[in-house]
C-alpha cells in the first residue's frame, strides 16, 4: 500500500506569479518615460535658453546672435549714454554704446536703470540683438569706480583684454 503526502506550504520556486509581472511592467513603463523624455530634452527649441555672452564675441559674428535671447556684457563708452521720455509709453529711454575689447555695441533700453548706471559702468544687458542694435529688457551695472586702475580711464578688465589681443598679434 502507497500512501502520498501533500505539503500545505507551496513550493518556493513558483514564486507569486502577479507581483513579478507587476514588477517587469513598471519598469518597462518608467524605461520608455525616462527615454521620451530624453528625446523630447534633445529635441526642445533653445527659445528657453539665454546665452552669456560679451560685446566682442557678439560683434565677430554678429548674424549668429540675431534675435536670440544674449546675456551682453560690456562697458558703457563714457559720453554715449543718452537719454529721453517717451510719452507714449510712459517710459524713460535709453541709448548708449558698450564697449569690449575694443569692439562696440549700440544698445537701447526702455525703462528704470540702476543708480549705478553710468560712464565707463560695467554692465550686463539681458535683451535681444535686432540688426545692429542690442535691444535690452533688463540693465544691470556694476559701480565702475570699484575696477577702475588708479589713473586709468577704462575698467581693469579692457585694459588686461587689449593687452592680450596684442600680444597675440591681433
Amino acid at each position: 500500500m502507497t500512501v502520498q503526502t501533500t505539503s500545505a506550504i507551496p513550493s518556493s520556486s513558483a514564486g507569486p506569479p502577479r507581483a513579478a509581472g507587476k514588477s517587469r511592467v513598471l519598469l518597462i513603463v518608467l524605461s520608455v518615460a525616462i527615454v521620451v523624455g530624453g528625446i523630447g530634452l534633445l529635441l526642445s527649441d533653445s527659445s528657453g535658453f539665454e546665452y552669456y555672452k560679451h560685446v566682442d564675441e557678439v560683434a565677430k559674428e554678429s548674424a549668429a546672435w540675431q534675435n536670440k535671447r544674449l546675456q551682453l556684457h560690456g562697458y558703457v563708452v563714457p559720453g554715449s549714454i543718452k537719454k529721453r521720455m517717451n510719452h507714449d509709453i510712459q517710459k524713460l529711454e535709453y541709448k548708449f554704446q558698450i564697449e569690449n575689447c575694443g569692439a562696440i555695441a549700440e544698445a537701447y533700453f526702455a525703462g528704470v536703470v540702476p543708480d549705478t548706471f553710468k560712464d565707463s559702468a560695467e554692465v550686463v544687458l539681458k535683451g535681444q540683438l535686432h540688426g545692429q542694435q542690442f535691444q535690452a529688457n533688463e540693465v544691470m551695472a556694476k559701480c565702475p569706480s570699484k575696477y577702475q586702475q588708479a589713473g586709468g580711464t577704462h575698467p581693469v578688465a579692457v585694459t588686461r583684454c587689449s593687452r592680450d589681443s596684442a600680444g597675440k598679434g591681433n
